[in-house]
């Protein structure tokens, strides 16, 4: 299928094929609809914001009386598309369709947008898959009003959002597809997450819940357990950072997760000496962990592997080199990613608004516990063994997010 740009390129109006039609989004869905009149003792499906997914996932089955909803909640039908209004639940893609509403009713968070589509002129699918392209987030993004933090996109920018909207069969077809696609991305997603479980059960088969110590390991403090103690990173402005592909690469909170670091060759880079890159260098089996962010992100870490040049690290983490004598770094990375460690670093933690902190003190007083470092190497092991079935997931898992990209802007773009 031709997209608009190409159709406008070949001089084709819209209003010479009867399949295709371009207008407004408000010509063909009506945006935040007024409540209907339901009864009081009517249920209704109850949907916060922290009940929708940035996958589409919708969940409705927490139930309520409609007279405990009606006022102060927004109101919506089976099949209306949620699309979530408020930085940064915008920006990170959350929003679905409202399927299997309690008698076919729904209120849910202020924070969303409803769009009701004309079932004549448009499916939900499809205008779901529209607003949950990325280009059309970052059109919102780049109109929201509001200040800082609380930064929403204006019901008049959806409606005035101009859209070519193809034949409802056509609509299908491309619905179908994009659904097809979703679903192989969900099971690869789901495949990791099963990996994922089967190392932390590993972990508690070979040492136990860390909250018990039912093996009765040794306890110690971090303070004791490294041959580097934790330092800060670097700090530079933005004016240093370069896209030419000359600099040094510079680790960042955004480039880890789980414990791992995602791609060492997509880092961003910056120029720096030889003064600062030998303070701030990583190093193989070197742990960073995050010193600030918000509470749910605070304490996050990686065990540094596989460096390809000479790295460095920013400020918001700290860096430090357990003894490799009597830590595994693969074991102490996954304690280190444990609830067992993240309800000391919040125990610790300085809260401040929208953030908190640790410091170099406080990760030196973290409990940890000390195995025998032939079990952590068991360990260690058979991680590895799981990293190389998750590396051909997240291949495959590449590939189709690649894929599904590209049939987006192919039809919305």
């Amino acid at each position: 299928m031709a997209t608009w740009g190409e159709l406008k390129k070949a001089g084709i109006t819209w209003s010479e094929s009867s399949k295709m039609t371009w207008g407004k989004l408000k010509e063909f869905c009506t945006i935040n609809p007024k409540a209907k009149q339901i009864p009081d003792d009517m249920e209704v499906s109850f949907v916060p914001m922290q009940r929708v997914s940035d996958t589409g996932d919708v969940q409705t089955d927490e139930i309520r009386k409609a007279a405990d909803v009606k006022k102060g909640f927004t109101f919506f039908e089976e099949g209306d598309v949620l699309f979530a209004k408020i930085t940064p639940c915008m920006e990170n893609g959350k929003g679905g369709i409202a399927w299997g509403l309690k008698n076919g009713v729904g209120f849910g968070s202020t924070e969303f947008h409803v769009l009701h589509p004309d079932p004549e002129k448009v499916s939900s699918e499809w205008l779901y898959y529209l607003t949950s392209w990325d280009e059309f987030r970052k059109q919102c993004a780049r109109n929201m009003t509001g200040s800082a933090g609380q930064k929403r996109v204006p019901k008049s920018y959806l409606e005035q959002y101009k859209v070519y909207i193809p034949s409802l069969e056509e609509q299908r077809r491309i619905a179908a597809l994009l659904d097809k696609v979703s679903d192989l991305i969900a099971k690869r997603r789901a495949q990791l997450d099963k990996l994922d479980l089967l190392v932390k059960a590993r972990f508690v088969e070979l040492f136990g819940d860390p909250f018990i110590n039912s093996m009765a390991w040794k306890k110690i403090k971090i303070i004791d357990a490294v041959t580097v103690e934790p330092q800060n990173g670097m700090y530079k402005p933005q004016s240093d950072y370069v896209t030419d592909g000359s600099g040094t690469p510079i680790l960042r909170i955004d480039g880890f997760y789980d414990g791992v670091v995602t791609d060492f060759s997509s880092l961003k880079r910056l120029r720096c000496n030889d003064k600062e890159k030998q303070k701030y260098l990583l190093k193989e089996n070197d742990i960073v962990i995050n010193r600030v962010n918000s509470i749910e992100y605070l304490g996050k870490c990686a065990h540094i592997t596989g460096l390809i040049e000479e790295t460095v690290y920013e400020s918001n983490m700290m860096r430090m080199h357990f003894d490799t004598a009597r830590f595994n770094p693969v074991y102490i990375t996954h304690l280190l990613c444990s609830r067992f460690v993240y309800d000391q670093v919040v125990n610790h933690a300085k809260k401040a608004v929208n953030q908190a902190s640790i410091n170099q003190k406080d990760v030196l007083d973290f409990d940890i516990y000390q195995p025998s470092i032939d079990l952590q190497n068991v360990f260690a092991d058979f991680v590895n063994q799981v990293e190389q079935s998750k590396l051909k997931l997240r291949q495959s898992l590449d590939k189709l997010e690649t894929l599904k990209k590209a049939l987006m802007q192919q039809y919305f773009g």
